[in-house]
């Protein structure tokens, strides 16, 4: 399948950062020169700023994988970890079980999400925020602020872990290339703006 790749706007991004994206990516309108995508994690991160990972039914990585991705956020590096209804969850939960001692659960079906107004993302210029076709939630946790729910349940997540940052969402079906509006890509670009601390 043909990538096309969602709007960045260029000044938000140095020509050096790099955004690394694993997993179910075939469907994603996702990349430009910004974006590498990748099936296994290559063994220096030095010029990764971001690593995105929409999780498929199965993992490559393996526990030296998984360290080495906690490293790089502790580290200051920015990881988005999504996923969305069963099975598609096999590498947010790793990384999660290893952050978190959680993973994502359930099976929820709702068109839009409700924003939360007290989180760590901009998203007062989106007037809905869409969900996703079929959406997992993640538990609620004391590190982490929620952005927005389904039914009474997190959808999107975000936190602070060491120097880095972290986005847990459970419905990333929303940025599949036939979802694809300006409100995926400008929650897109706001997921991107706060993983890569501006």
């Amino acid at each position: 399948m043909l990538f096309f790749f969602l709007l960045l706007s260029s000044s938000s991004f140095s020509q050096q950062e790099k955004i690394l994206v694993f997993g179910n990516y075939s469907s994603l309108c996702v990349a430009d020169s910004t974006f590498t995508l990748s099936d296994s994690l290559p063994e220096s991160l030095d010029s990764v700023s971001i690593i995105m990972i929409f999780s498929s039914s199965t993992s490559n990585f393996s526990r030296h994988d998984i360290d080495k991705i906690e490293d790089f956020i502790r580290k200051g590096g920015g990881l988005y970890s999504g996923s969305d209804n069963w099975p598609l969850q096999a590498q947010s939960n790793q990384v999660t079980n290893q952050l978190y001692n959680k993973e994502t659960f359930g099976n929820y079906i709702q068109a839009s999400a409700e924003k939360n107004d007290t989180g760590n993302l901009n998203l007062d210029a989106l007037d809905t925020i869409p969900a996703g076709e079929t959406t997992a939630a993640f538990p609620l946790d004391y590190r982490l602020k929620v952005e927005a729910w389904v039914e009474d349940q997190p959808l999107i997540s975000s936190g602070v872990l060491g120097e880095g940052k972290i986005i847990i969402d459970g419905g990333y079906s929303r940025f599949y290339c036939i979802h694809r509006s300006d409100s995926t890509d400008e929650l897109l670009k706001q997921f991107l703006i706060f993983l890569s601390n501006q």
